[in-house]
């Protein structure tokens, strides 16, 4: 009988840990707790969305019998930090990007619009273009 009571308690501090443990992360991201927090988090920067960068000319590159133009693009006042190449596709009406964010040392880049290999190696020649000291392969 001793054991009971030793039992009940063990169950009722297990619940808490149970109950949290079914939540799946969909769950959370809808939940009005987390829902701003995952909208900021999945949101591009505002000088991507809106194209208030800092810029240069176009340049057109073939490749597989197609004519793109690729872009560079940067955050005023913030280039070396924060910088995006774009490959626009005419015919297909199709773009690509290359996000490239510096936090100290470590440079971190995310692919935008799941861009095919021989795209993506064009984005990352344009940022190493623009970025010879850097020279990402």
């Amino acid at each position: 009988m001793k054991k009971l009571p030793f039992m009940m308690l063990a169950f009722c501090l297990a619940t808490p840990t149970f109950a949290q443990s079914t939540q799946t992360s969909a769950d959370l991201v809808k939940t009005a707790h987390y829902r701003h927090a995952y909208q900021s988090m999945t949101t591009l920067p505002d000088w991507v969305t809106r194209a208030t960068a800092t810029s240069s000319p176009a340049e057109t590159l073939k490749q597989n019998g197609k004519t793109y133009l690729v872009g560079h693009l940067c955050k005023p006042h913030d280039c070396a930090d924060n910088q995006l190449d774009v490959v626009f596709s005419d015919k297909d009406k199709a773009t690509w990007g290359l996000l490239s964010r510096r936090y100290g040392k470590t440079l971190y880049q995310m692919p935008l619009g799941e861009p095919d290999p021989d795209t993506l190696a064009a984005l990352t020649a344009s940022y190493n273009k623009n970025n010879p000291d850097d020279q990402v392969k």
